[in-house]
């Protein structure tokens, strides 16, 4: 019974730790900048494994790399893998001859950075997975060691990708509703239109993928209902970007190709 009981306290400690993700905002080891809530909110599925690096990190991050990149056709761009030293103390150079050597070759970025912390998440691993989506920051999976699985990692990123695709956080919120933009490829101009609940204050800005943003395309007030706003898509650079449409308090976003 004293084991039970032992049992159940640790299934509840595991389940109720981490639930929602911790921001960072550092450089990978390119010098790029990421913001993880910045990303997650532009609707990324982002993949994080720990190592040390050492020979018992490798089979770990190798199912996490299996995973990602089973979505690479399904979900262009949108399902990040990062590879993370576990407390900063290994090189950038290191890391990545690691990450070479062992065919850990598709990573979206490497970081050895102490504000990304796995002890935000609960036990530290050797290695470390978690999955984090939606713009509730959502932990979806978080294992160790040996109960990292390929399929389990794969399930998790399907789940948060249908929690993307569903709107359901986006949904909740009922300011913008019939939201869309048109003609979509663009060349020059494309039109946001959508209904707003009430009279809001409204900034529209165009983000890359990212979610940082390129150029604020409207800022000011519009009436409760129906409205249009016209973006000038003439001087972007060809390629995907976000509309993000906002009242301060919650937004939504669209996807824009720009084409020439």
């Amino acid at each position: 019974m004293k084991k039970l009981i032992l049992l159940i306290s640790g299934l509840l400690t595991i389940t109720s730790f981490g639930q929602t993700a911790t921001n960072f905002n550092v450089n990978d080891c390119s010098g790029i900048n990421h913001d993880l809530f910045t990303e997650l909110n532009s609707g990324k599925v982002v993949v994080m494994v720990w190592v040390m690096p050492c020979a018992s990190c490798i089979n770990g991050a190798l199912s996490a790399q299996s995973a990602v990149q089973s979505f690479s056709t399904s979900n262009p761009g949108q399902v990040y893998f990062y590879c993370v030293d576990d407390y900063a103390n290994t090189s950038c150079g290191t890391l990545s001859s690691w990450c070479t050597a062992n065919g850990v070759i598709n990573t979206t970025a490497k970081f050895s950075n102490a504000a990304i912390n796995m002890s935000n998440y609960g036990t530290a691993g050797m290695p470390k997975v978690v999955v984090l989506g939606g713009s509730a920051h959502t932990v979806y999976y978080n294992q160790n060691n040996a109960a990292i699985t390929t399929s389990g990692i794969t399930n998790a990123i399907n789940s948060a990708l249908s929690a993307i695709a569903a709107g359901v956080e986006e949904n909740s919120n009922p300011v913008f509703n019939s939201m869309n933009v048109f003609p979509n490829p663009s060349n020059n101009l494309s039109k946001v239109n959508f209904t707003l609940s009430k009279e809001s204050k409204v900034v529209i800005e165009v983000q890359n993928q990212l979610g940082q943003k390129v150029t604020t395309a409207f800022n000011g007030d519009l009436q409760k209902g129906e409205n249009t706003v016209t973006i000038n898509t003439s001087e972007l650079s060809p390629g995907n970007y976000l509309i993000n449409v906002s009242d301060g308090d919650v937004s939504k976003k669209l996807k824009l190709v720009v084409v020439r």
